[in-house]
């Protein structure tokens, strides 16, 4: 079939034959790439395509001619609508298998690295491959000529809300919590927001549960400054907090701003605690007591936490197992007499969790009130060699002195070339990179390993790179990335 002959809407059977990095399946057979929504390896399908371009086109299957060998019954009733999730119809197994290709090809692609340094991933347990969302930020809508309030998720490739009512990635109490703000907020009369007049009250109801204790902390984004707070939104939080006994506190942050930003700068607590605890513990008896005790954290409203309780806590079990190998390794200085950074530090769970390891940490996070959870955790901790610097890393990095190792975990977006050019400059001893993105880490390896531009500056070298699933039924992928840093020759 010849390119010119594609249109929108032709109908073509197309074979599956890899998984793309955001989670759609690829077929080649037109000679160009044909992306497959909710599509699995091997599936042979009729697909409809949507959206047709020179070099590459996007497809929906309208009939699976046969099915792959991955591809399972979807347990949420509507997966087939809801943008939530993308990969409830592969087996588990299969998408830990297309996690570690994804990981694979960007390295490969991107960072024109080996794809021999991918390890095996590091999977969820049976029992947290469903109900394991920590936090869950929802849309809310009117339907049309009613004052009914929708929340939900967006349909995929779509601003089509999808009303939840039952979310198998999130634990049950919050779907209860869900339905319960949904019927506090119409009784109120406190209106959904719309995008396109800028008009209604709420915009979001966004909530977090602590595993530890299922207690949730509610907050409830709302259209209007902290000075328009009325008596009708201060008795709707005071009904919500006593709606069910698993509310901790209800709090409502101000947005007034046009996109697609969630929270504003303010947030206020209406009623009970404006705060959630968790607790990370490890079963490991190697481990310092206090991670065995279990490390306590104060989140809130705006708190950055990882989504997957139990899956963090592997993954802070990876990185404290990779400070140990690296330093027998060297035989050089005692980890015990090592300085460590956190950059991007959030609340300071790693470093918190790696302080027992090292003789001092220093964290560095931007966000003000995530640096005061930070140190309010580590007082409740009786951690004593952690520091906490707020401001941009790529704005304090240059500022400490040498540290022996640097963790980094940046957002989506990867490393700024500052701080890139940074850490080549503090030249660490071990280098650990914890990514939500493979495409922005393989890019960011390939230019810490780049000799070709170095001057004075050591240089690194990728040992090894560690996919952790902290999504289950979804394409997101957690990487660690092991850098040593190698003398320029």
């Amino acid at each position: 079939m010849k390119e010119q002959q594609f249109q929108k809407g032709q109908l073509v059977q197309l074979s599956v034959s890899s998984i793309a990095p955001g989670g759609e399946g690829v077929s080649k057979d037109l000679g160009i790439p044909v992306f497959i929504n909710r599509a699995a390896l091997q599936d042979h399908a009729e697909v409809e395509l949507f959206d047709v371009r020179s070099k590459f086109a996007r497809g929906k299957i309208s009939k699976i001619l046969t099915p792959s060998p991955d591809r399972i019954d979807p347990f949420c009733k509507i997966f087939k609508v809801c943008g939530g999730c993308q990969w409830q119809h592969i087996s588990y197994e299969a998408q830990l298998k297309a996690k570690k290709d994804i990981v694979k090809q960007s390295l490969v692609h991107i960072g024109k690295l080996s794809p021999d340094l991918v390890l095996e991933p590091i999977g969820a347990d049976p029992s947290v491959q469903f109900f394991y969302r920590n936090k869950v930020q929802f849309p809310v809508r009117h339907p049309n000529k009613s004052t009914r309030i929708l929340a939900g998720y967006y349909q995929q490739d779509s601003h089509e809300l999808v009303n939840i009512k039952h979310c198998p990635i999130q634990p049950e109490p919050l779907d209860r919590m869900l339905d319960a703000t949904k019927q506090i907020c119409e009784q109120f009369g406190i209106t959904a927001y719309n995008e396109r007049t800028h008009r209604g009250l709420l915009r979001f109801i966004c909530a977090r549960i602590s595993r530890a204790d299922n207690q949730i902390l509610i907050t409830l984004v709302m259209n209007c400054a902290s000075d328009q707070l009325n008596e009708r939104m201060r008795e709707a939080a005071q009904h919500l907090h006593e709606a069910l006994p698993e509310i901790a506190g209800v709090c409502l942050n101000f947005n007034t701003s046009r996109g697609n930003k969630i929270l504003g700068d303010q947030t206020i607590c209406m009623a009970g605690s404006p705060h959630v605890e968790e607790v990370y513990k490890t079963e490991l008896p190697e481990y310092p007591n206090i991670l065995q005790k279990g490390l306590r954290f104060r989140l809130s409203s705006s708190s950055f936490f990882q989504v997957h309780t139990e899956q963090a806590k592997k993954l802070l079990e990876c990185l404290s197992n990779f400070l140990i190998e690296s330093n027998s390794d060297n035989g050089g200085k005692k980890l015990s007499e090592m300085t460590l950074i956190d950059a991007y530090a959030g609340v300071g769970a790693m470093s918190l969790w790696l302080s027992p390891f090292v003789k001092n940490v220093i964290a560095i996070e931007e966000n003000p009130e995530a640096t005061r959870d930070g140190e309010f955790n580590k007082e409740l901790n009786g951690i004593t060699n952690v520091e906490f610097k707020t401001g941009r890393v790529e704005d304090i990095l240059p500022q400490v002195f040498r540290p022996d190792i640097i963790v980094v975990d940046p957002p989506r977006k990867g490393l700024p070339p500052e701080t890139i050019e940074s850490i080549l400059g503090l030249a660490p001893q071990l280098l650990l990179y914890v990514s939500c993105n493979p495409s922005t880490l393989a890019r960011d390896l390939q230019l810490l390993e780049n000799r070709d531009n170095l001057e004075e500056h050591f240089g690194y070298k990728t040992s090894q790179v560690l996919p952790i699933d902290l999504f289950p039924q979804t394409y997101h992928v957690e990487s660690i990335a092991v850098l040593n840093r190698q003398q320029k020759s």
